[in-house]
């Protein structure tokens, strides 16, 4: 089971604005320490490194570790 509600959802709606220009797609990896994401951009010249802690939000759950496989190109 994966749960994870933040306070304010509009926060991943201006993290993912921000990656889109850079990146196109990637694995969110979820833990129970919390959602991280690494991805390099398509000529390998950035690296996107995001990581959200479970203390951040104001419910986490994850009992198992999953990866979800995200497109951020519209």
């Amino acid at each position: 089971m994966f749960e994870a509600r933040l306070p304010q959802g509009r926060i991943v709606k201006l993290i993912v604005e921000a990656m889109k220009d850079l990146i196109s797609e990637g694995n969110i990896d979820c833990t129970k320490s919390g959602l991280a994401l690494q991805s390099m951009d398509g000529s390998h010249v950035s690296l996107v490194s995001l990581l959200l802690r479970a203390e951040g939000f104001e419910h986490y759950r994850c009992d198992r570790n999953i990866s979800l496989g995200v497109q951020t190109a519209s």
